[in-house]
């Protein structure tokens, strides 16, 4: 009994110093898991962005912003294994982490002062940042291919990406502006080339409300530098700004002449038009495609110059180029030209719908003599042009055929014409013989010396008599008949008077023969 009281007042004593002991050590070792966990559950996830350069980007004070709200802060910047980029470790916000997909994109922000606008100025002070464009997607994703340059569209902005083709890409590029009615309307986003290398594919944004203006008729054209064009109705300058002219840009409209457009189905295409002019300008299905010939140089004559008849435009030159024969040693220049038949009407006949020439018609054309002549279009830039008219007298040609198409007959031009007379001329000329006619001019200014001329002066001097004697004759005439002393002249004034009192007594026996009828009978 006593042994088992000293045995439980032992171990009391032991129980008792245990709990003083650990106490402290216990609540100081849950306080740090709570605080390990709090720490846990509130830290964000951890991402790794590959960039090219790692330009101003500072582990521990470089920030990540979306909204220009810190989001994150970079951890360390080190080297890909390769060496070809620079990894940027960063640590995000919490709430950020269900934003981590294949669809977010990160890039850096640096100040930069371009035509159109001015960007990163705040960096100037603070340094650069990195931005976030977050984006849910399919996947989780922790590591990321920072961009080269700040994105046209953000995941905020409101609008629709449309995709363009055009030969070359020009001076566009990325964040180049798009204009409708000369207002800011998108921009360019990235351009690419197609999978032949042939084309380059341009995906431009339109911003809302612009988007909706946007239909399969719509038609975007290059409005990079200054469109200028020289006419008969005079000079022609557009440009749709300065920051166009400097940086490239592009444009786009609806016209009217092209009708009504549909919404853009997906995956549609439009095509990059050169210019305002070539947008507006109606495009036609059917092509019928001739051959020409010209005797005369065609120097001022360009690819797309019209193709006219008698003023209206029905097609256009497509190309040319020199054709040699090595036998003969002799040239020709093959004019390629295009006539579009849905710009005219032709009654009389089926419409046809094809691109087959109709043989009948084009045969009755050429007897009718259906030719084509090179004109002047503009007296200052020297630009030809193809003009058809029907010209009487032009012999008949036989329709034929040359890789496939036809021939059309052509007339020289009107200065053509001018300088084969003007060389007609010049032969004639040149064939008068000036020679001959000279010695002949000499012998008979020898023989006008010789003998005619002592016979004209003789004939002279027998005038010179004549004309004396005439003198004479004309005077003496005036003495007698015309002076006032004239023998003649006194004659007559006694005859005038004698008539003049001769009329008197006839009228007064006139006035009495009126008042005494009877006299007659019984006389006076």
């Amino acid at each position: 009994m006593h042994e088992t009281q000293i045995k439980d007042a032992v171990w009391h004593e032991k129980k008792k110093g245990i709990s003083t002991i650990w106490i402290v050590p216990i609540v100081a070792l849950v306080i740090g898991a709570m605080l390990f966990y709090q720490s846990l559950s509130e830290k964000g996830p951890e991402i790794k962005i590959d960039f090219k350069s790692a330009a101003g980007i500072q582990a521990g004070k470089t920030l990540i912003k979306y909204k220009d709200v810190e989001v994150g802060k970079v951890t360390d910047v080190t080297f890909s294994p390769d060496l070809k980029s620079v990894t940027v470790s960063a640590e995000l916000k919490k709430n950020m982490k269900p934003f981590l997909s294949e669809k977010t994109r990160f890039w850096v922000v640096k100040a930069k002062v371009g035509m159109g606008e001015i960007q990163g100025l705040d960096t100037l002070l603070s340094g650069v940042y990195i931005v976030m464009d977050p984006k849910q997607g399919e996947q989780y994703v922790t590591r990321f291919e920072g961009l080269d340059h700040i994105p046209v569209v953000t995941s905020g902005e409101k609008g629709r990406t449309f995709m363009l083709q055009a030969d070359d890409i020009g001076s566009l590029d990325v964040g180049s502006p798009i204009y409708y009615k000369k207002l800011r309307a998108g921009s360019v986003a990235s351009y690419k080339l197609d999978k032949d290398g042939k084309k380059v594919d341009i995906e431009v944004f339109v911003k809302s409300p612009f988007d909706k203006l946007v239909n399969d008729k719509t038609r975007f054209y290059n409005a990079s530098g200054i469109w200028a064009n020289i006419s008969a109705d005079g000079i022609e300058v557009q440009t749709e700004s300065l920051v166009s002219v400097v940086m490239g840009g592009l444009a786009f409209d609806n016209f009217p002449a092209h009708g009504r457009g549909n919404p853009v189905p997906k995956g549609y295409i439009f095509k990059l038009y050169e210019n305002f002019k070539d947008a507006k300008k109606l495009h036609y299905s059917r092509e019928l495609f001739f051959w020409l010939y010209f005797d005369e140089s065609i120097r001022g004559l360009s690819e797309g110059a019209p193709v006219e008849y008698r003023g209206v435009k029905i097609g256009e030159v497509i190309s040319y180029s020199l054709v040699g024969n090595a036998d003969t040693a002799e040239f020709k220049i093959p004019i390629l030209i295009k006539i579009e038949p849905e710009r005219f009407n032709v009654t009389g006949k089926a419409r046809q719908t094809g691109n087959d020439v109709n043989e009948p018609v084009f045969f009755k054309l050429l007897k009718k003599g259906f030719r084509a002549q090179l004109k002047s279009g503009n007296l200052l830039t020297g630009e030809l042009y193809i003009d058809f008219d029907f010209y009487k007298d032009v012999p008949y040609v036989e329709p034929k055929k040359e890789y496939g198409l036809y021939v059309i007959p052509s007339v020289p031009t009107e200065i053509a014409s001018l300088k084969s007379n003007a060389q007609k001329i010049m032969q004639r000329i040149a064939d008068i013989p000036f020679d001959e006619i000279g010695t002949e001019m000499r012998d008979l200014m020898k023989e006008v010396r010789v003998s005619t001329i002592p016979k004209v002066d003789k004939a002279v001097v027998s005038v010179d008599r004549l004309i004396v004697d005439t003198n004479k004759m004309m005077n003496a005439a005036r003495k007698n008949y015309v002076d006032s002393t004239a023998e003649i002249n006194r004659k007559l004034l006694k005859l005038l008077d004698e008539m003049t009192r001769t009329t008197k007594s006839i009228k007064h026996l006139t006035d009495y023969l009126e008042r005494h009828p009877e006299s007659l009978i019984k006389g006076k």
